[in-house]
């Protein structure tokens, strides 16, 4: 048979879950407001950890997950992450480019780079599909594809010429 609990321990989680969730929506509107569309590595394990730390904190009792302890995690991950950003915008782009990597060029002038294509895991229907979603039908309408470090596909349509 399942044990309910108590009115008080539901009322513990429900207290102990909002009070992490503020203190952590604090922390992050501190850090800094992205779209969710511009996550990068960081980010993603950001969301991770964070997701980790406050998950035990809110259906735990006192006993077994202090709460002072998680937001010691919460706060320690989100000043990590901020440090690790602040030196990588603040020292040459050797820093940068080994925390977040860069970019990589999948078509370059109308000619598909096989290579980079492999290299970013990415096969020639994939690629194809993509260039029909922006409604490009062919590789040569590009001056440049590339995969960006947040994930995200640009495109450079290739200018038009018009002829009399």
């Amino acid at each position: 048979m399942i044990q309910l609990p108590g009115a008080h321990e539901i009322l513990d989680v429900v207290a102990r879950t909002i009070g992490i969730f503020f203190f952590t929506y604090l922390l992050i509107r501190i850090r800094g407001n992205k779209q969710l569309s511009q996550l990068n590595l960081l980010d993603a394990l950001l969301v991770i950890a964070l997701g980790s730390a406050l998950g035990d904190v809110m259906i735990y009792s006192e006993k077994e997950v202090s709460i002072v302890r998680a937001m010691t995690a919460i706060a320690t991950i989100v000043v990590t992450i901020y440090l690790i950003e602040f030196i990588a915008s603040h020292t040459p782009r050797g820093v940068s480019k080994a925390l977040y990597g860069e970019p990589i060029t999948l078509v370059k002038n109308g000619k598909v780079i096989r290579e980079n294509l492999i290299k970013a895991h990415f096969t020639d229907d994939q690629l194809k599909a993509l260039l029909r979603t922006n409604n490009l039908r062919y590789y040569s309408q590009c001056t440049l594809v590339q995969l960006e470090t947040n994930g995200e596909i640009s495109i450079v349509r290739k200018k038009e010429t018009r002829t009399k």
